[in-house]
């Protein structure tokens, strides 16, 4: 039913489609070097696609006895032809290569029946190429609307206008024909108007069930095959028991039946419970029993009001189905979008957070550093006022300076959260000459190595978050060693930068109460070495002393 769905080949169990797609390498390789092994696998597979053949030749002639048990004269055309159906899905479920096979099988056995029940060579050929011409029509023209066909409305619609209603136009125009230019019949429309009907029917009844169940059962909303099968026997019991039982016509009573199976398995619960409701009406047409299930006329038009009945209803059931299906496949679609919006709000969400912590964290960078540096130079300068003018002058000018680019970078920070600016890139690695030059000038006695070929430093991220490290050690440095001599050191690797600030331990204030693990400082550097992944070790040097050591993993260049 649903061609490109019907098309996807399973890979955990042998099946039919398997089976019909053999043929291509199945034949005996006459190569004499070629290995025996492969020679084997092909003998098998020959094998099966005769097994196969055997199966179809076998349910192609049940089918075609059927127009003799329904009429007298099959010219006539037959009342319910499964054998259409059956072919039809064969070829549609295999490979094109494979269709010379099947439909040289189909011939065969077409001829086989027509000969064995009294009809002339000529009529019998001429039946066999409407059962061939037919199928081919429909299954060529199936495949091509399929691949056209994006939803399952439209597969289902293709498939009721190529397979149902227009392929059988070709074999009741050669079939008639051959009726009454061989056989001598007349009313060739009305011979054709039978024909059509009950190829068409065959088609509805018998290949819809096998091409929806060949797909896979997850792609639609619908029942367990134990709950489709109890479907299918309700429907069928509803069906016949009434003209068992009862004699009054009550077909119209499977409708609930039907609607049911619609809601409940879709597609392939609708059309397995078409082939009970088909089949036990044409056995109760078969007995006689038309009448009970359906108005009094002539045999005639109980058989065609059957089949009008059978056709109009198994159509509405398989709409309804159809429409359900896709009312499911579009509500399944706008929840799985509401949870992707719920899920990108909340990313938003997570986004934003983490850039409010952000900010606070650079926040404190900037600030914690700058006051930090304006607290020493004050101090500085309060002592040597008296003394040292100049010396004063200097110091008061150097915190007036820090304290203004503490108002850039907090500007940088707040203002242009949103995006890098361009000022971010100016603080990375190559400033740390100029930050040293500060913590010298605030009294800081600092000496900085830098070690290899900086570069074209290939990551933002990595330079700014270095920057950032080395600056917030200095800061505790000065804080809680101001006396201290501190040692920065900036090594470039090939893969990596290492720095580390590590100062002696000198001045009265390094009996910190602070522990190498807290403070708002030092949990911002292990998450800048987190977020890159690099590794950092912060706490004392060994001696009286405190380091900060990281290494930082640098990006190739693309």
């Amino acid at each position: 039913m649903d061609a490109p769905h019907l098309r996807q080949e399973g890979t955990d169990r042998i099946s039919l489609r398997s089976l019909l797609s053999d043929l291509p390498t199945a034949g005996v390789d006459l190569d004499p070097a070629a290995p025996t092994a492969p020679r084997s696998v092909d003998l098998g597979r020959a094998g099966r696609l005769a097994l196969v053949a055997c199966v179809l030749g076998g349910l192609y002639a049940l089918g075609a006895l059927l127009p003799f048990w329904f009429l007298t004269s099959p010219q006539s055309g037959a009342a319910f032809f499964p054998a259409a159906g059956l072919t039809l899905a064969v070829l549609v479920l295999s490979s094109r290569r494979t269709w010379p096979l099947w439909l040289a099988v189909v011939a065969v056995a077409e001829l086989v029946v027509d000969l064995t029940h009294g009809q002339s060579a000529g009529m019998a050929v001429g039946f066999a190429l409407a059962n061939v011409v037919e199928p081919l029509v429909g299954a060529t023209v199936l495949i091509w609307a399929s691949h056209r066909m994006t939803t399952m409305r439209g597969q289902v619609f293709g498939y009721v206008v190529a397979a149902v209603a227009f392929a059988p136009v070709f074999g009741a125009i050669l079939g008639a024909t051959t009726a009454v230019a061989i056989g001598g019949a007349t009313g060739g429309l009305s011979i054709a108007g039978k024909w059509w009907l009950g190829d068409a029917l065959g088609v509805l009844v018998v290949a819809t069930p096998i091409l929806a169940w060949s797909r896979p059962a997850h792609l639609h909303n619908e029942c367990p095959p134990v709950e489709a099968v109890a479907i299918t026997l309700v429907a069928t019991g509803v069906t016949i028991l009434p003209a068992l039982l009862w004699e009054h016509p009550m077909l119209y009573a499977v409708l609930p039946v039907l609607i049911w199976a619609a809601f409940r398995g879709g597609v392939r619960a609708v059309s397995l419970a078409g082939v009970g409701v088909a089949f036990a009406a044409d056995w109760a047409a078969v007995t006689g029993r038309a009448s009970d299930l359906i108005a009094r006329g002539t045999p005639g038009e109980q058989l065609l009001l059957v089949q009008l009945f059978l056709g109009v209803t198994l159509l509405a059931a398989l709409t309804l189905a159809v429409e359900v299906a896709e009312r499911r496949r579009a509500e399944r679609a706008e929840r799985r979008a509401e949870a992707e919006l719920i899920r990108t709000e909340l990313a938003s969400a997570n986004a934003a957070d983490l850039e409010r912590r952000r900010i606070a964290q650079e926040t404190h960078d900037i600030v914690g550093h700058a006051l930090n540096v304006m607290l020493l130079q004050a101090g500085a300068a309060r002592r040597v006022i008296d003394e040292d003018v100049d010396r004063s002058r200097q110091l008061l000018e150097s915190l007036e300076d820090v304290g203004r680019h503490a108002f850039n970078d907090l500007d940088i920070a707040l203002g242009l959260a949103d995006e890098t600016p361009d000022g971010v890139a100016n603080l990375g690695l190559s400033s740390v000459p100029a930050l040293v030059d500060v913590m010298r000038r605030a009294g800081m006695s600092v000496d900085l190595v830098i070690d290899g070929d900086e570069g074209r430093f290939p990551s933002t991220l990595v330079d700014w978050s270095a920057f950032r490290i080395i600056q917030e050690a200095l800061t505790n440095a000065a804080k809680h060693a101001p006396g201290a001599h501190t040692t920065v050191e900036v090594r470039y690797e090939p893969d990596a930068v290492v720095i580390s600030v590590v100062d002696d331990g000198a001045g009265p204030m390094r009996g910190r109460s602070a522990s190498p693990g807290s403070g708002r400082g030092l949990i911002g550097m292990r998450e800048r070495i987190a977020v890159i992944g690099g590794h950092i070790r912060i706490g004392p040097n060994g001696g009286a002393g405190f380091e900060v050591r990281a290494r930082l993993p640098v990006p190739k260049k693309s």
